[in-house]
């Protein structure tokens, strides 16, 4: 059905002007909102304030979320008759003599003894904005740009140049304005920093060194100045590498995006690793793309005690490669000290081993601390050089250390002094005690007591075998004995990000399995296949541990600095 609507509103000359629309439709919606059929705008109104429903017998109203008035009475639904006025805010709407081929006509007209009454701040605060929609639009633009764009900006706009006295308005103004600025600043705060760039959160400049322009790469390494490159930037070729060598660090490291910044997504790894002989023809590694897939044996990194400038890396393999052995120039029987039924000490007890007795995380509980002979073997492994005669042991040290100590223990006892606990041997020849010797008696004493301290060292080395049981010894040019340099490795895989704290759970011979190693040489580390027995690639499954390639490895891992002019130029500036 089809009403006939008439506006009536009153220019700025207080001409009244008429606005003729007619509307089709059986019901039509009366309120602010502009979805409203008649459209009411007045803050008086209701957004869906009532609803008229026309029939071919009538027409009725229907309050909705709103009061309305029929003819002075508050009525919430009634039916229209001809002549009927119905107030609804400041408004007036009268049914009219509708047309003959229509059923219904209204004429909508601001009431203007309504609008007047009540005190001035609630006509203030209803009545309709007189200022337009592009004016509020302009005033709204040019505000937000103010505060947010000008304001920020201040600190370089408007900050005062040149020296300013203490106390004066131009050294409060310097003060004033950084202030504001940096406040107001805060209105481009994307959302939360990461932890480590939350000390300084609030100076925007410490990263955005210019207005407008992305984050530099100078900006992270004023901060990180010690931080690596991945590869050298001359190993790698092609499109993709020389896109490489050209990423900012701010691509891949994203702030204000949570707690965490490094980013994780092993797909940023597979772009180059699925074949990395297309962006490194010299690399070493084979492609990878998910740990749980296609990751290749892991490879050992072995230092030779005789070589020690000479790093050996070996890949595992099904078939035990030859050089994947341990040169460390000491000799241990794991087999021997993990005997269930215990290993026999000095005192003829036997003692049950477990590997945590020799084998004890660090500080930081990711790697094994290095093996200490007065910590972890002296209980078993007596250095006693005369055991009938003393309890004294020589030191664990440089053979030197060993020929001092013997040395001065014999000639105390030739000299006639016996320290507590020393049974002198009836064999040594000694001087009566607190006799006056002359130089030539002095000398003598002194021959005797080397010639036994050289005997008990030939015993110490050779016939004995206390320390050759450890470590190969032979003779040197002058008479004594030489020890081979030791070398024990404390990381074989030095690029890998791995904890044995994490592991502690786990027991040691699960993953190295040396119950019935025999020689120092044999290296125990676990293969990838006993890795894959607890942890999977980045895709979850039930039960298992999920790992990426950031759990175990680094990214920034290379040898030299990442932008090595850069960053040397900032060291140079930090040490002065």
């Amino acid at each position: 059905m089809t009403v006939l609507v008439t506006h009536v509103r009153r220019n700025a000359r207080g001409q009244s002007q008429r606005d003729q629309r007619r509307l089709t439709g059986t019901l039509l919606g009366i309120g602010r909102g502009t979805r409203n059929e008649i459209h009411l705008p007045d803050a008086r109104v209701a957004l869906n304030h009532a609803r008229l429903s026309i029939h071919p017998t009538g027409a009725r109203v229907e309050a909705v979320d709103g009061t309305i008035e029929l003819n002075g009475r508050r009525v919430q639904t009634a039916d229209l008759a001809i002549g009927d006025a119905i107030h609804i805010g400041a408004y007036e709407i009268t049914v009219d003599e509708p047309p003959a081929d229509l059923p219904l006509a209204l004429t909508v007209a601001f009431d203007p003894k309504f609008a007047s009454g009540g005190n001035m701040l609630r006509r203030v605060l209803m009545l309709a904005p007189r200022v337009s929609k592009r004016r509020l639009s302009y005033l709204a633009f040019f505000g937000v740009l103010l505060l947010a764009l000008v304001v920020p900006l201040a600190a370089d706009l408007l900050g005062p140049r040149g020296p300013a006295e203490p106390g004066s308005a131009k050294a409060i103004f310097r003060e004033l304005v950084p202030v504001v600025a940096g406040n107001f600043m805060q209105a481009w705060n994307p959302g939360t920093l990461s932890r480590g760039h939350q000390v300084f959160g609030a100076n925007c400049r410490a990263c955005h060194e210019f207005p407008f322009v992305q984050v530099r790469d100078s900006g992270c390494v004023s901060c990180h100045k010690t931080i690596r490159e991945h590869v050298p930037k001359f190993e790698l070729t092609g499109s993709r590498g020389i896109e490489f060598a050209r990423t900012r660090c701010a691509e891949c490291h994203r702030d204000h995006k949570g707690k965490d910044m490094a980013p994780r997504a092993q797909e940023l790894c597979a772009d180059c690793h699925a074949d990395i002989k297309s962006t490194a023809p010299h690399a070493q590694s084979q492609n990878v793309t998910d740990f749980a897939e296609d990751h290749p044996q892991f490879r050992l990194t072995l230092v030779d005690a005789d070589r020690p400038e000479t790093t050996r890396r070996v890949r595992q393999a099904a078939q035990r490669p030859a050089e994947m052995v341990e040169r460390s120039n000491l000799k241990f029987n794991h087999a021997l000290h993990m005997n269930p039924a215990g290993i026999r000490d000095p005192q003829e007890k036997r003692t049950v081993l477990s590997c945590g007795d020799c084998h004890e995380r660090d500080e930081g509980g990711r790697l094994i601390a290095p093996i200490d002979m007065e910590r972890h073997c002296r209980q078993c492994h007596s250095l006693a050089f005369e055991p009938k005669v003393t309890r004294r042991q020589v030191p664990h040290g440089p053979v030197e250390d060993v020929v001092t100590t013997l040395r001065e223990f014999y000639a105390r006892l030739v000299l006639g002094e016996v320290p507590p606990g020393v049974t002198p041997p009836p064999d040594l020849i000694r001087m009566r005690p607190g006799a006056v010797l002359d130089y030539q008696e002095r000398q003598q004493a002194l021959r005797i007591a080397d010639e036994r301290a050289q005997r008990v060292l030939r015993e110490l080395f050779k016939e004995r075998a206390v320390c050759s049981t450890c470590h190969y010894t032979q003779p040197d040019a002058n008479g004594g004995y030489a020890i081979a340099k030791v070398r024990v490795a404390r990381v074989w895989m030095p690029q890998a990000l791995f904890s044995h704290a994490k592991h502690a759970t786990q027991s040691c011979t699960t993953c190295h399995d040396v119950t019935r190693s025999k020689n120092a040489a044999d290296i125990a580390m676990p293969n990838v296949a006993k890795c894959r027995e607890c942890h999977v690639g980045a895709r979850p499954v039930m039960g298992k541990v999920t790992s990426d390639c950031a759990s175990c490895h680094k990214f920034h891992a290379g040898r030299d600095f990442w932008h090595w002019e850069l960053q040397t130029q900032m060291q140079a500036r930090g040490r002065k």
